[in-house]
C-alpha cells in the first residue's frame, strides 16, 4: 500500500511598514517620570478687616485694586482707623464710606501679591511619591508659552484630600491668587536611557522593529520610565538607530 503523511501547516502573520508608522531612528536620552496636578496660585499673606459689632463707616481711604504701603489708612470704622500691616493691594471692599455694617461681615481685604505659591491637589498615590525638594515644571493658562520652575515645599494633608505645597521662582505679577496652572511634579529621571516612542508599546511589552533591508520584527523589552511621549526600554535586540513601527490600532 501506498504510505501518506500529514505535513505541519505553518502560519505567519507578516506585519509591513503598510501597517502603520515607522517613527524616527531611536536613540538614547534622558527621560522624567512625574506627577501631574492643577495648582491655585495662593497668597502667602493676607489681612482681613472684620467688625464684632454692629458698626458705621466713618471714612474709606482706598478702593479695589489700590496699592497700599505697610502703616498706610486703609478705613475708619466708629473713630478707629485700620492700617496695612504689609505692602499689598485691596482685593475686597464692599462698602462705602456712611454705610452700617453687621457683626462678622468682612469690610475690607488686603493681599501680598508679591509673595505667593501653588497648593497642588494629589492622589493618595501620588501623594505617597511626591516629596520635599523635587522639581516642578508649570505652566499658567494665561502664559503658555513660558514654563515655570518650582519646588515641592512641603507635601500635606487637610479635610479634603492630599495637597502639595510649590514654591515658584519668577512669578510674574499678573498671575493672581486664584488663577491655576498645570503642574508636573519630578518624581524620578533616567539619564541615557534607550527611549523608543510610548504609542509604539504594544500590551506594554512589545515593540515592532525595523532595520533597513529586514523585515519587521515583533521583540519584547522590559519597560521603565515611561513620559507623555516616551518610554525608557531595556532589550538586548534593541539599539540605538532601529526605527519602530507605529501600527494603526483597530
Amino acid at each position: 500500500g501506498v504510505q501518506t503523511c500529514a505535513l505541519p501547516i505553518y502560519t505567519r502573520t507578516l506585519v509591513n511598514e503598510s501597517q502603520g508608522t515607522l517613527s524616527k531612528a531611536i536613540e538614547r536620552g534622558d527621560i522624567v517620570e512625574s506627577v501631574y496636578g492643577i495648582g491655585t496660585v495662593t497668597a502667602l499673606r493676607s489681612y482681613q478687616i472684620r467688625s464684632g459689632i454692629t458698626s458705621t463707616i466713618y471714612d474709606l481711604y482706598v478702593n479695589e485694586g489700590t496699592a497700599v504701603r505697610k502703616g498706610e489708612k486703609l478705613i475708619n470704622i466708629d473713630g478707629v482707623v485700620y492700617r496695612a500691616p504689609f505692602d499689598g493691594t485691596v482685593t475686597y471692599v464692599p462698602f462705602k464710606m456712611g454705610e452700617n455694617i453687621f457683626a462678622n461681615q468682612s469690610v475690607l481685604t488686603i493681599v501680598d501679591l508679591k509673595d505667593r505659591y501653588l497648593v497642588v491637589s494629589l492622589e493618595q498615590q501620588a501623594a505617597l511619591r511626591v516629596k520635599a525638594g523635587q522639581a516642578t515644571r508649570i505652566s499658567f493658562d494665561t502664559q503658555r508659552e513660558r514654563t515655570f520652575e518650582g519646588k515641592v515645599e512641603s507635601v500635606y494633608s487637610n479635610d479634603t484630600g492630599f495637597l502639595a505645597r510649590i514654591d515658584v521662582a519668577g512669578m510674574p505679577e499678573n498671575i493672581l491668587p486664584g488663577m491655576t496652572a498645570d503642574v508636573a511634579i519630578a518624581i524620578r529621571e533616567r539619564k541615557s536611557v534607550l527611549l523608543v516612542p510610548v504609542a509604539g508599546l504594544e500590551q506594554g511589552k512589545y515593540v515592532w522593529v525595523k532595520r533597513p533591508r529586514q523585515l519587521v520584527k515583533k521583540v519584547e523589552v522590559v519597560v521603565g520610565v515611561i513620559d507623555k511621549a516616551f518610554a525608557e526600554v531595556d532589550s538586548e535586540f534593541l539599539q540605538p538607530g532601529d526605527r519602530v513601527l507605529i501600527r494603526k490600532q483597530p
